[in-house]
């Protein structure tokens, strides 16, 4: 069968043939006048997949890179101050070392008023901020990390409460890779771990061994109740007895003497533990007898037993107390009397076996301290505030040595740490930005116009149209005498 192609049909083609070249004519214009290969996804699906692939990589590595700049800012802050403690702490310990070999109160002083604005720049850098948040409280970054109160005596130090938290706080650098930017700050300021509890005074308290809770230094009062004196003698507690006594122990500790040398109990001598005799009448309600070694006890002697020569016992009753007074315990001359803080419920276990003075002891508990308590225990210490010996003096000061060492070296630690974390973000952030040029290179290559192509096609197109038209017109111009044949 013959198909017969009309005129019709030829008109179609060659309006179709034309709008084709006339699309491909006015693309390869478009794409030399605007710039780029393509403007929307029909133009080329797959490139237009591929940039938009491409552009939101850069995104991301943008994100990336920003990521790693603040990252860097933050532990370059960090190294920045860690270094000031560095000297900070070598500054201490030089003054501990001329503590150690000064003499004069003079001297001493000098060295702990240097010693002074070392804790009040600590202080200053362990709370400090970067970019508007705290370096180190962990992952609390927006709270303050320690918060401070002045030490209550010279047996306390400065309480140094830390308000962060034991993560720390981290940059995330795309989906794999974390860096730690905001440190826990007992890490760097805290105790560098608890040693043994010593027990520094006169009353005869030591330590009843076991891990105490109490953390720095604590005062230790032993207080005394009241003397007992052994029936016969006829000697009572003085007027002053319970306010004034420095006596303590269990009944036979302690001995009083009374000699009546006028037979009558009007009047004699009492000597304390065979101390120096002391002259009383029967008119003496609150006579004050001193001991060999300082020891005192005031009594009554206005009812002496007529004719009495001897020695009799003594029993001096006592309480303890870690919290200035506020909570007590009796002194049972045990060897682990448990001595509690009311304010924080820490404790520390004393052994009251030998307790035989009152007074006021030191309890220190070394390696519990944190930083900014061995910089105020410094300045402390070389003032002697304790009243310390010589001998106790300069082992007090060795102690703090030994503290200022080991912290020294957690916050050397930490600065090694956030320097190696400073190189990987070094590195990290030149090989993001390497892949970030790479991603935008092929971007261009995909997206930009490739003008030598797109004049070659925008001729060979304007041909191809000039050849449809003179094709369309030969086709379609028919002579009569072709028609009339």
């Amino acid at each position: 069968m013959a198909f017969r192609v009309t005129a019709n049909t030829f008109a179609r083609n060659a309006i179709h043939f034309s709008n084709l070249q006339n699309q491909k004519l006015f693309r390869a214009q478009r794409q030399i006048a605007s710039g780029a290969e393509f403007e929307v996804p029909s133009d080329q699906p797959l490139g237009y997949r591929q940039v938009r692939a491409l552009q939101t990589r850069v995104s991301q590595m943008d994100s990336e890179i920003s990521v790693i700049q603040r990252a860097t800012s933050n532990l370059n802050a960090s190294v920045s101050n860690l270094e000031e403690v560095n000297s900070i702490l070598t500054n201490a310990r030089n003054l501990v070392l001329q503590g150690i070999q000064s003499i004069e109160g003079v001297e001493r002083e000098a060295l702990a008023n240097e010693a002074e604005p070392l804790l009040e720049r600590l202080e200053a850098i362990a709370n400090s901020q970067h970019h508007g948040e705290y370096l180190y409280g962990g992952s609390r970054s927006e709270t303050e990390p320690f918060a401070f109160t002045a030490a209550a005596t010279a047996n306390h130090l400065v309480d140094a409460q830390y308000q962060g938290t034991s993560l720390r706080g981290q940059a995330h650098i795309g989906d794999a890779l974390s860096v730690d930017m905001y440190y826990d700050g007992r890490e760097i300021f805290g105790a560098p771990g608890r040693d043994q509890t010593l027990v520094i005074g006169t009353t005869g308290a030591a330590h009843g061994g076991g891990t105490d809770s109490l953390q720095g230094r604590m005062p230790l009062e032993v207080t005394h109740i009241a003397t007992t004196y052994a029936a016969g003698s006829g000697v009572a507690p003085g007027t002053d007895s319970v306010a004034e006594d420095t006596i303590v122990g269990p009944m036979g500790a302690y001995t009083l003497t009374v000699i009546d040398l006028a037979g009558d109990g009007s009047s004699g001598t009492v000597a304390l533990n065979d101390g120096t005799p002391v002259a009383f009448t029967n008119a003496d309600t609150n006579l004050r007898v001193i001991g060999p070694g300082g020891e005192q006890v005031f009594v009554d002697t206005s009812a002496i037993t007529a004719g009495f020569n001897g020695t009799i016992d003594i029993e001096s009753t006592a309480t303890l107390s870690i919290d200035n007074g506020l909570t007590t315990i009796p002194v049972t001359h045990a060897g682990d009397q448990q001595v509690v803080d009311s304010a924080t419920g820490r404790y520390t276990t004393i052994d009251s076996t030998n307790i035989r003075r009152t007074g006021t002891d030191s309890v220190e508990f070394p390696g519990s301290s944190n930083l900014f308590q061995v910089l105020d225990g410094i300045q402390r210490d070389i003032r002697n505030q304790r009243g310390l010996s010589v001998t106790e003096y300069a082992a007090a000061l060795n102690r703090r040595l030994g503290e200022l060492d080991e912290i020294a070296n957690n916050v050397l630690h930490v600065i090694g740490e956030q320097s190696s974390a400073l190189q990987t973000m070094e590195s990290l952030q030149t090989r993001v930005e390497d892949m970030k040029q790479a991603a935008e290179v092929e971007i261009n290559d995909l997206q930009v116009t490739d003008f030598p192509s797109a004049v070659l096609n925008l001729e060979t197109n304007q041909t191809m149209l000039q050849y449809t038209y003179a094709v369309t017109a030969s086709v379609t111009s028919i002579d009569l005498i072709s028609f009339l044949g």
